[in-house]
């Protein structure tokens, strides 16, 4: 009789001591959807971002003739524009003149000619 009351005793030692020893998870927090709230105006975020690639021409005005009015320019290669396209010419950020590219083409050069304003070495241009 002796060892069923030590056993006994054991056993509810064991089982009381079990919630200590035991890894309880805290409850988790109280998590409010505001998105069905209606006195907020606030924008849902995913926080996700969008990058768009910039898919514009862009040139550089390699040689000027005045005196026939013509430019000839550079473009990344594949990305010459074609014939018959306007395209503005920027120095320093501004618009400075107009061309309207001409032809011919070959690799990355084309022919364009001034509609408006002037053009120098060095001048960017871009579509309008």
């Amino acid at each position: 009789m002796k060892t069923a009351t030590f056993f006994a005793a054991l056993l509810a030692m064991l089982v009381s001591t079990g919630c200590i020893f035991g890894k309880h998870k805290p409850p988790p927090p109280n998590v409010v959807d505001l998105s069905s709230h209606s006195a907020t105006n606030a924008p849902v975020t995913t926080n996700t971002f969008l990058v768009t690639p910039d898919d514009t021409v862009s040139g550089r005005v390699i040689r000027v003739n005045e005196n026939l009015r013509f430019v000839v320019l550079r473009f990344p290669l594949g990305q010459v524009p074609a014939p018959g396209t306007r395209m503005n010419v920027f120095r320093n950020g501004a618009i400075v003149g107009e061309i309207k590219v001409t032809g011919p083409q070959r690799d990355e050069n084309s022919i364009a000619d001034i509609v408006l304003g002037d053009a120098q070495k060095g001048d960017e241009v871009r579509p309008r």
